[in-house]
């Protein structure tokens, strides 16, 4: 990871501080990764899973580097290394120092599902009207989220970050660095549980984010639509709810009508939007986007503006087409929530002779609950009557497969991604609309060039 600072003379002076000396040299960014340094930045070496940066310390990238952080001392010697106790740990201290010079209203986007296009469709709301910085991409752990501050416009009015967390305690870390006035917890589902000692850790781990808020003073969007979210009914702080559960109709800020979803509207409270994606999985991100970005005030025709030239980022259910067929690539990440989700909005696509395949792989990361979780997963499938075909790939899938039993469609289970693209070539031109949903180490996205790109 690498990233442009923007205010060089604010970093270099909680630069000095932390490090308690008097250094003048020039830069340009910060790098953690040897392979992306450009000339002199300040480079980062810290441990990773396989190996220490600090081994890559060697005289071509000291010539390159403006200064070099280490927390172990490498073979070579020079007056631009500064070794500290902990590189992480410097990061974070850097960030949080950063972090006390920025007027701007922090807000913060944790969950287990849609994270990024939620913190995609807020930002490019927030543009219309003010200056905005952001992390990028999925930039939302312990090392990047604090480095993606470091990048931030001292001159923005609003920040936003994409938190996430690996294990318990993370995300309360992450809200410390970052120091939030806005919050919101898009969801909450069973998902990466191998960090957690169980599914109430992971829930306790998200509602940090509201916890923080509520020690701030701060204003907390809460999504009603999620039982797994509970919050103090006592807490004094500011709240803004959103769902489009009809049963909280009377008793919420925004309420979505999500009926002609089918034909790209949906309805908040009385605002009429045409939205770029007819799925409940984008209306649910909207809404909770809207939420926030209506709240602060930002014009209803800004919004819609900005729906009508959006985009979702690749792997994250973006459609396209290729030889007549129809193409969703949801491969970015997966989860039984967002599989059951993504799946289930194939229901409106289906009319007349549309023939319509869902090609899954494993949900990754579920600890000793992996193959209940798939086993549920082929349950519902099997309950399905708007589906032709489902192809699945991987070692737990073939639990998802076995629990089906459906007449109605094709069933196929797979081992390796390999063995499925050989035999799928011959099928591709059965269905008029394919699905791909997996987990992103399953790298299914792999398989849309090996078969459409040169069969279709």
């Amino acid at each position: 990871m690498r990233i442009k600072v923007k205010n060089k003379t604010l970093l270099m002076k909680c630069l000095n501080k932390i490090l308690s000396k008097n250094i003048n040299n020039k830069f340009n960014g910060i790098s953690i990764d040897s392979r992306q340094l450009k000339q002199d930045d300040i480079f980062i070496a810290t441990k990773g899973e396989r190996c220490h940066s600090n081994e890559f310390i060697n005289q071509e990238l000291l010539d390159k580097a403006s200064l070099i952080i280490s927390d172990r001392i490498p073979e070579i010697d020079s007056n631009k290394i500064h070794i500290v106790s902990d590189s992480k740990i410097f990061i974070k201290n850097l960030a949080i120092g950063f972090r006390r010079f920025l007027n701007a209203k922090f807000i913060g986007i944790t969950g287990t599902n849609g994270k990024t296009s939620t913190k995609e469709l807020l930002v490019k709301f927030l543009e219309t009207q003010y200056n905005v910085s952001y992390s990028r991409g999925n930039y939302n752990s312990t090392i990047s989220l604090p480095l993606s501050i470091l990048e931030f416009d001292t001159e923005s009015d609003y920040c936003v970050l994409e938190i996430g967390a690996s294990k318990s305690g993370e995300i309360r870390d992450l809200c410390n660095i970052s120091n939030l006035d806005y919050g919101l917890i898009t969801n909450i589902s069973e998902s990466h549980l191998s960090g957690y000692n169980s599914f109430k850790d992971l829930i306790n781990t998200k509602m940090d984010l509201y916890r923080h808020l509520v020690e701030r003073d701060g204003r907390y969007f809460l999504n009603k639509d999620d039982r797994n979210i509970k919050i103090d009914k006592n807490s004094n702080i500011e709240m803004v709810s959103f769902a489009y559960d009809s049963s909280y109709s009377n008793n919420l800020d925004y309420y979505a009508h999500m009926l002609d979803i089918d034909k790209g509207i949906i309805t908040i409270n009385s605002a009429l939007f045409k939205v770029p994606y007819k799925t409940e999985v984008f209306a649910r991100n909207f809404l909770a986007s809207y939420s926030i970005a209506d709240s602060i005030g930002i014009d209803r025709k800004n919004i819609q503006k900005v729906l009508d030239n959006f985009t979702l980022p690749e792997g994250r259910g973006d459609i396209f087409e290729i030889g007549g067929v129809k193409i969703i690539n949801d491969t970015y990440n997966a989860n039984l929530d967002s599989m059951i989700k993504g799946i289930s909005q194939l229901s409106a696509m289906k009319k007349n002779n549309i023939k319509i395949a869902i090609i899954i792989a494993d949900m990754l990361d579920l600890s000793d609950s992996s193959i209940e979780i798939h086993k549920k997963l082929g349950t519902y499938i099997n309950s399905l009557d708007f589906i032709d075909g489902v192809y699945a790939v991987g070692y737990f899938m073939e639990h998802t497969i076995a629990a089906i039993n459906n007449k109605i469609f094709k069933k196929k289970y797979y081992e390796t991604k390999n063995s499925f693209t050989n035999d799928f070539k011959d099928r591709v031109g059965d269905y008029d609309i394919i699905y791909l949903k997996g987990s992103r180490g399953m790298s299914l996205d792999t398989v849309i060039k090996d078969i459409f790109n040169n069969v279709i």
